[in-house]
């Protein structure tokens, strides 16, 4: 189907154009890539011209309480006094002609991806998100606005028009899931305690779908023993676009067999690769290796993540039953209950480069099976999100119990069991809105669910509450290591895992709330007062743990944060990290002055 990218008088690329320069602008200031001069609330900086002459963009601009971050006033930014709706000239002018680094091209073609991906998308949305959809798997699917802070939100590199339309999360088409059966010696299983493969392959294959399958192995490798395969599911897309050409060998002598599509209709997450089951509302979620560029990774699965999301996910689920305060506040994580891969390890070098990651899943609890009646669970970016007919989705909720209330239920749900994990247990999450699920009740916060755990976890092993119940991993390849250098779970030191709460939780993820609920009359200062409120009041109570606070100091002067945009224009050969002002600290300092003047 054909989509006209325009709404009402105002074309969408125009509104999504204007989007991406200030998300640059902002990221680049904030990271110190680029120079500017600030007077007041003008914000001046310079570009080059195609001729090599200086050319003058300014815009309203204000550096924020959270973080000293930068946000751009919408609709203000100006290239030598008149309105700049053009990105590619902004492109050109202050990033391919004046910034240096290995991957200028690459991220200029990100953003450009980013403007075409969004704008289709937005043609489409509606006013409001409907009644019926005010569930979590369809909310997921309504969570459009992607990344608030990286300026590429939305690239998807690989994905055409086409594909988007299929795929993303935003048309809400059918997604089939492609099958293939792996010779079980070339695969690789995992499965979380008090689960069994075959049970977890019920809930999304119909005796039908099994009998077809094994029509399909008959047909295509002369044997109907489906039991010496392993079944993994794959993204349709993957197959057409990785998995036929990098495993032609492995198809024709059949160590690999495709086998078709299964019955069930899926739905895509937010995430893309994440689908949820139509047919079988309670069936676990899928995750699936997709090789596809979006925001600052290539979507693919490396299989020691596979392996060990069962693990993971068991450890962190007794902790979690074992604990009095995380039962206490109902904290539960989406377990990630079976990992699938194929076996690299037994491919031929030449050809493991470009299949490593490529053909894997896991499957992950489904948000259902954690609910109470009278519950509702939204995924937490559904709080920055504005409607297409400029309503913030959470506005209802906050009107019914006005926004000091609602703020503060909000900021003990969502903090206090991430700060228990990390003082009292040693563990960071990378709990940013994308991972968290706020579970509602009367419209009020009530607890949170964690997801993604895969490589979603950082600790130093030796600093564990109880490093002796810790899993064995399976570690990652030296290959893995150079390929992300920021995809690690071992940390060499503690101040890596509480640098990784700053980074997701508070830097990402608490600053986006603060900034979503400034309209509704709530400052940054007052919403950064209730964060360290929480933390401060849970130092009181648990005295056991002063050593640990000084260990992950969250009140330390200056916040460690991942420099985003600088691996995009430079590449990983090196890690990028820079000192933010922490507001955690001057909100306590703020309270402890209010307390001493009384």
């Amino acid at each position: 189907m054909d989509i006209e990218i325009k709404t009402g008088e105002s074309p969408v690329y125009v509104e999504v154009q204007e989007r991406i320069m200030r998300q640059t602008l902002e990221a680049l200031w904030f990271e110190g890539i680029l120079d500017c001069q600030v007077n007041g609330q003008e914000w001046r900086t310079s570009g080059t011209t195609a001729s090599g002459e200086s050319v003058v963009y300014t815009c309203e601009a204000e550096q924020k309480f959270s973080f000293g971050r930068v946000k751009v006033k919408k609709g203000s930014i100006m290239r030598e006094g008149i309105v700049c709706s053009d990105l590619d000239r902004f492109l050109e002018e202050m990033v391919l002609n004046h910034l240096k680094g290995a991957n200028v091209s690459a991220f200029i073609q990100e953003l450009q991806e980013t403007m075409a991906k969004d704008s289709q998308c937005r043609a489409v949305l509606p006013q409001s998100i409907p009644i019926g959809d005010r569930h979590y798997d369809a909310l997921e699917s309504h969570m459009t606005d992607g990344h608030l802070y990286h300026p590429s939100y939305k690239s998807r590199l690989g994905f055409s028009l086409q594909d988007n339309l299929a795929y993303g999360p935003e048309f809400n088409a059918d997604v089939a899931l492609i099958w293939v059966a792996v010779r079980k010696e070339l695969a690789q299983t995992a499965v979380s305690s008090g689960y069994t493969c075959e049970s977890l392959l019920e809930q999304h294959l119909t005796v039908e779908d099994r009998q077809q399958f094994r029509q399909n192995l008959l047909a295509k490798a002369g044997s109907n023993d489906i039991g010496s395969y392993s079944l993994i599911p794959v993204h349709p897309w993957q197959w057409e676009h990785a998995l036929e050409s990098i495993f032609a060998r492995q198809l024709m002598d059949g160590d690999i067999v495709y086998l078709g599509a299964s019955s069930s209709t899926y739905r895509a997450q937010q995430s893309i690769r994440s689908l949820s089951n139509r047919k079988n509302k309670q069936a676990p979620y899928i995750k699936l290796a997709l090789s596809i560029t979006n925001t600052s990774s290539t979507r693919i699965l490396a299989q020691h993540t596979t392996q060990n999301a069962p693990l993971i996910s068991d450890w962190l689920d007794e902790l979690v039953r074992e604990d009095e305060l995380l039962r206490q506040e109902q904290f539960a994580i989406l377990k990630e209950i079976m990992g699938l891969s194929f076996r690299y390890e037994q491919l031929p070098v030449t050809q493991y480069g470009r299949a490593y990651g490529t053909l894997g899943a896991i499957w992950r609890e489904n948000v259902s099976v954690h609910l109470s009646a009278g519950e509702t669970a939204w995924p937490l970016n559904a709080l920055m999100l504005v409607q297409r007919n400029g309503v913030p989705y959470v506005q209802e909720a906050i009107q019914r119990y006005g926004v000091q209330e609602w703020a503060e239920a909000l900021v003990r749900t969502l903090t206090l069991p991430i700060i228990h994990l990390l003082y009292a247990h040693g563990i960071a999450l990378e709990s940013h809105a994308q991972n968290i699920i706020l579970v509602i009740e009367n419209e009020l916060p009530k607890r949170i669910i964690i997801k993604d755990l895969h490589d979603g976890v950082r600790y130093v092993p030796d600093q564990l509450l109880h490093p002796e119940r810790a899993p064995k991993l399976h570690p990652e390849p030296e290959t893995h290591r150079k390929f992300n250098r920021y995809s690690f779970i071992y940390a060499g030191d503690v101040s890596e895992v509480r640098d990784y709460t700053y980074d997701a939780f508070f830097f990402i993820c608490m600053t986006d709330i603060a900034l979503a609920l400034e309209p509704f009359g709530l400052s940054e200062e007052s919403f950064w007062k209730l964060c360290a409120g929480v933390i401060l009041d849970y130092q009181r109570q648990h005295p056991e743990y002063a050593e640990r606070f000084k260990m992950f100091d969250l009140f330390a002067a200056d916040a460690l944060i991942e420099e985003m945009t600088k691996r995009r224009l430079y590449g990983d050969g090196e890690l990028y990290f820079r000192k933010a002002s922490n507001p955690l600290k001057l909100a306590k300092d703020t309270l402890q002055q209010k307390a001493e003047g009384q």
